[in-house]
């Protein structure tokens, strides 16, 4: 397939016409390729969401989570950390909460918590280990009815077919109440990291394209801070605090 095979799709993080065709990609877990769009406004990659996760994997992914647990633990409390030198915090829903590790030691902090997954096999983890009761949906701003101080959402927007909505949901729902928002996704992909690319197939998780299947979307700094800006955020400030992520008021 050549790029004279491509309809170039608009940038699902900036909204520009102007993308480019890279190249296939291999996807792991599906054993076909995707094609890669770059965007040359915002600097940010993409490509179509054409792989659905099966139950079975889906409840893999619920059971990695705990393997993970005691890393997202002291991530967790390095973020809650730093986010209370921020604002005051007494109640945080999370977007994409998994088993809800970062909730259980918010709620150790008196914290007031709320947990939201799209994967119905984290519910069942998330109340045997920690207690949590986890919504299985995609929070919008009519989830939750009245004011939560920070609505964070970790690990979610790379999977996402539009991500910009979810964005302007949080930052409709930040403007009515007056809290804040922290968004972390992982592997911001700049122009510089195109070398990643040279790779026939992506050996190594280090390589932001190894796990296309799922990670849909390749955030670019420029890209990201665009989204949020047209969301309303007044306040953008990248934050390593236990994840990697943004601050944001709005």
């Amino acid at each position: 397939m050549t790029s004279e095979d491509q309809t170039m799709p608009a940038c699902r993080i900036c909204g520009s016409e102007h993308t480019a065709f890279v190249r296939n990609v291999p996807m792991r877990r599906s054993k076909q390729t995707s094609p890669l769009f770059y965007c040359l406004f915002c600097e940010s990659f993409t490509h179509p969401q054409i792989y659905t996760e099966p139950d079975d994997q889906l409840e893999r992914d619920a059971e990695w989570h705990i393997t993970v647990e005691e890393r997202n633990t002291r991530w967790a409390n390095n973020f809650l950390n730093g986010v209370v030198l921020k604002r005051n915090v007494g109640s945080i829903v999370e977007i994409g909460c998994a088993t809800g590790t970062m909730l259980s030691e918010a709620r150790k902090r008196a914290i007031q918590v709320y947990g939201f997954d799209t994967n119905p096999y984290v519910k069942k983890l998330a109340w045997e280990r920690h207690g949590i009761n986890v919504q299985d949906e995609l929070w919008d701003r009519t989830s939750i009815r009245g004011p939560v101080d920070l609505v964070a959402c970790i690990s979610v927007m790379e999977h996402l077919p539009d991500p910009q909505t979810l964005m302007f949901e949080i930052g409709a729902y930040c403007s009515a109440y007056g809290a804040a928002a922290y968004i972390s996704v992982p592997f911001m992909t700049e122009k510089r990291d195109l070398h990643w690319l040279e790779a026939e197939v992506p050996e190594t998780s280090a390589n932001p394209f190894y796990l296309v299947d799922v990670h849909i979307n390749h955030f670019s700094r420029t890209g990201f801070e665009l989204m949020a800006k047209r969301a309303g955020a007044k306040v953008i400030s990248p934050e390593a605090i236990g994840w990697i992520g943004y601050y944001l008021e709005f």
